[in-house]
Parts: C-alpha cells; structure tokens; sequence
C-alpha cells in the first residue's frame, strides 16, 4: 500500500502537467542548419528575435573559435561572382556571425588573415567574397538580431588593369577599404614583404624623365604593404621591391622615362593599422668618410674610416675607396675600411658611392701621416759608488724624423718599495738625424742611506714636448731602468782610522 509522501509527489505531477501559464522555451524556426531561412533576391533585411535560439552538438564553433551558447541560420546560393556585405547593425547586441561554405558535418569557415569571414561586432559589417553556384551558410548568435545582406562593389583600383593612375609626385592615398578589394587569380606574391597574399589595389606611375621613386608606408605595427613593379599586364610582371610600414625609410626605385611601372598595395586583416602609401622623388645620395680624429697619424697604426649614407632608404649602398697614396680598396657594402701608410705626407682619401637604383655619392676627407718618435738608444749609470761620491748619468737620445724638443727625466728608486724621486730633468732641441745621438748629462751624489740599503736603481723618461693630441708613435721606447747601482759606505780618513 503506497505511503502518503509517494500519493502527494504523484499528485504534485499531476498537478504540474495540467496547471497552465508556466513558458517553455520556443527556439526559432531556423534554429537548426537543416531549417536555416533562405535568402532570395538581394538586397535582404530581417529582423527576429534568436534570443532562444539552442545549439546542435554539430554546430561548429563561432567566429574566432569562440562557443555560442544558441544560434539561428540562414542561408543563400550566389547568382554571379562577386562580394557581399553583410551588417547586423541595429542588434541588441553585439553578435557572433560566421560565414561557411560546405554541408552540415563539412563545413569550412571563411576564413584568412584578410577576410575573417565572421565578426562579433555590431559596428563591423562583414564583407567576403563570392562565387556564382555556391551557398553560403551563416551562423547567428542569440539576440534581437537585425541582418542585412547586399551586393558591394569592388574597389575601382582592385585590379591591375583599373590602376589609379599617378600624374605627378609626391603622391600619397590613404588605406583603402580592403574588404572591397580581392587578389587576381595570376596576382604576383612576394615573401620579402609581409603582406602577401592580401587584397591589393594599384596604382600606375609613368615618368617623363629618368629618376628614382621612394616607395613607402606610413603608418606603423604589421600594417599594409606595397610593392612595385615593371610589366604590360597581371601575368607579365617583374618584381622590383617592397616596402613595409616597419621598415620606416621607405624604398627607393629607378624609373625610366616612358615606361610605365605599377605599385601594388596589399593588406587588410584583422590586425592591421591605418597606413597611407607615399610616392616620391628620391633625394640625393649624401654620403660621409671620417676618421674620428683629427690629429697627425703615424706609419705605425692601422687607421680606420668609417661610412654614413644619408637617403639611401635602407638598401645596400656600394664604395669604392681611394686611400690617395695609390692604394684602393675593392667596392664593398660595408661602412667602414682601415689602411696602412707606408710613408709620411698629406693623402686625400676620396670615396665614391652608390645605390641599388643608380643614384651616386662622393666625399673626401684628408689624413696627415707626420710620425713623431723619440727613444732612449743609451742609458749610462754607474755600476758601483760609494756613499758621498757624485757620479755621471747619461741618457742619450735617438731622433730620425723631425726637430723635437725633448724632456728627459730621470729618478732613483725610494728604495723602499714607495715609488721613485726625481734626480733631475732638462729639455733640449733634438734634431733628426738617422745615426746621431743626443745626450743629456746628469749627475747623482749617493747617500748614506743609499749605502745602507746597497743599492739604487735610476730610471729615464723623455717626453717630446707635442701639442695634444699629437703624440709619440711608439712610446714604449721612451722609458728605461737600469741595473741596479753597486753602493757601498764612505771610505774613512787616515784620521779617523788612526783614532
């Protein structure tokens, strides 16, 4: 015999199925693929309410790969080739719309880094293109969706054969709408510039005389890209460079006088940023040789030059080099060279540049090779002294180039291990001579203290008196310590000894 709770569930069910004015959930009449609404002519507009609208196990994920929680659709086969735009302004909402082409089970997303073929805002229509026989399935968020569907067309310039034509430079165009622009099917690609691959849209420049053109992005990020060519038509193109929004400084071409060239700019995408394109005349060439000093150099170092190119629109930039003493270097690319000197003088150092598109540079800049050297050739101290004895010390000196005026000094060591303490300097005129030597004299009373310690060593230093920053090309010559002097106590008076 059933209990009283069991009879008062029962009843309770019972009473739920016959009470009235409880809603149930009433999805759309195209909330399934297979019952999506049929879009006929064009333009099409509808407003409904998909707000409980469900979702198949089936059904693919929205745009971006984001999950839709219910959806509508809606369907339409193309009648000629083309592009379409679709809006959902006026929502309540923003919605996630995607675009399919394929059957239930198969479908493929419109989808690539320039038509996302989807959008999940309500200010961003949708814009792809189309082929005459194909259907196109459209997914729906849920929401007080308003959808319009028209045909748009395509950019005037969106073909090579419709370029805008460039009369005079500078010339400058801003971003197109790239979602009215497509790729030809023979449509050159190139991998040296991001953004291949792109809709594109052309424009023609023909010159009336011989120059070069600087292609160049403004903008900045992964924005578009352009491109230039030489050719008659889509299929007889020769690529002659690119240009990109990061690479800054634009790209310089050269232009014959009545050939006609096409500059293709590519982008559009999700990610991108505003741009213009720029056309202009190249500047000239300006190109500058320095050193990075501006003293006398010796035949003993290796000097070295260096390059800076001014207009030159990141392209490798050619020089020849010309060191003025006869020697020349191969043309390179690189910026900087380094020579040696075999004789004294004045030499001219003349580059000559240029660039991928012709255009040339030259400057000079002058190197003075005076090389200054004095050296110590002789450093004369006693071997041996005694306590009170004054001896000679002599440094002879050695000139080979030009009239020097010297200063030597010498020291003796503290005898302590605390450094060294002057004996005495002079500053003499020594001529240049290539065997003659000259000598300063000195002289050195020892001391006791020199006895005591039993030994002192002395050490020369000469200085040519040169205005910095003129210096001595080899100063390792330029100083020098003897071995150490023998010193020995005073010798006592016959006096001295007899008490």
């Amino acid at each position: 015999m059933p209990s009283w709770r069991s009879i008062a569930v029962v009843a309770a069910v019972a009473l739920g199925m016959v009470t009235p004015g409880v809603a149930h959930a009433a999805p759309p009449a195209n909330d399934d693929f297979d019952s999506a609404t049929v879009i006929g002519a064009l333009p099409y507009s509808v407003a409904q309410d998909t707000t409980e609208s469900t979702k198949s196990v089936d059904d693919p994920a929205g745009c971006r790969g984001y999950s839709v929680a219910g959806s509508a659709w809606f369907r339409y086969t193309a009648t000629e080739d083309g592009l379409l735009r679709l809006k959902t302004e006026g929502s309540d909402r923003d919605l996630n719309l995607t675009t399919f082409t394929g059957e239930r089970g198969d479908l493929v997303q419109l989808w690539n880094a320039y038509y996302d073929g989807c959008t999940t805002e309500r200010a961003t229509p949708l814009t792809f293109p189309v082929r005459a026989g194909t259907t196109y399935h459209f997914m729906v968020s849920s929401g007080q969706a308003k959808l319009a569907l028209d045909r748009i067309s395509r950019l005037p310039n969106d073909d090579l054969a419709g370029a805008e034509q460039v009369a005079t430079l500078p010339f400058s165009a801003p971003q197109p709408d790239y979602t009215r622009a497509s790729r030809e099917a023979d449509e050159p690609s190139t991998n040296q510039c991001s953004g291949s691959g792109a809709p594109s849209v052309w424009y023609a420049y023909t010159p009336t005389r011989n120059h070069s053109v600087v292609l160049h992005v403004e903008g900045w990020g992964s924005g578009p890209t352009a491109s230039v060519y030489e050719g008659t038509s889509i299929d007889d193109l020769t690529f002659l460079g690119c240009e990109g929004s990061q690479h800054y400084n634009g790209k310089s071409v050269a232009v014959t006088a009545g050939k006609t060239y096409y500059f293709q700019w590519s982008g559009g995408g999700y990610y991108s940023y505003p741009s213009t394109l720029e056309l202009t005349e190249a500047e000239p060439l300006r190109t500058s040789v320095y050193t990075g000093y501006d003293h006398d150099r010796s035949l003993f170092e290796t000097i070295g030059f260096s390059l800076d190119h001014t207009n030159d629109y990141n392209d490798p930039v050619t020089t020849e080099w010309d060191f003025g003493d006869g020697t020349t270097a191969p043309a390179s690319t690189e910026d900087h060279q380094s020579h040696r000197y075999a004789a004294d003088g004045v030499y001219t150092v003349t580059v000559r540049s240029k660039t991928g598109d012709g255009r040339t540079a030259t400057d000079t800049t002058t190197v003075t090779v005076k090389t200054h050297d004095v050296g110590i050739s002789k450093f004369s101290a006693p071997a041996s002294a005694r306590a009170g004895d004054q001896k000679p010390i002599t440094v002879q000196v050695s000139n080979t180039r030009y009239l020097e005026k010297v200063k030597t000094t010498v020291y003796r060591d503290n005898g302590n291990g605390n450094g060294w303490q002057e004996v005495g300097t002079l500053t003499i005129d020594v001529p240049a001579h290539p065997t003659r030597k000259v000598k300063f004299p000195f002289a050195y009373t020892f001391t006791p203290q020199d006895a005591v310690t039993g030994k002192v060593s002395f050490r020369a230093v000469v200085e040519p008196q040169l205005e910095y920053p003129v210096r001595d090309a080899i100063p390792s010559d330029n100083e020098v310590i003897t071995i150490a002097t023998t010193v020995r106590p005073a010798l006592q008076s016959a006096a001295a000894v007899a008490n």
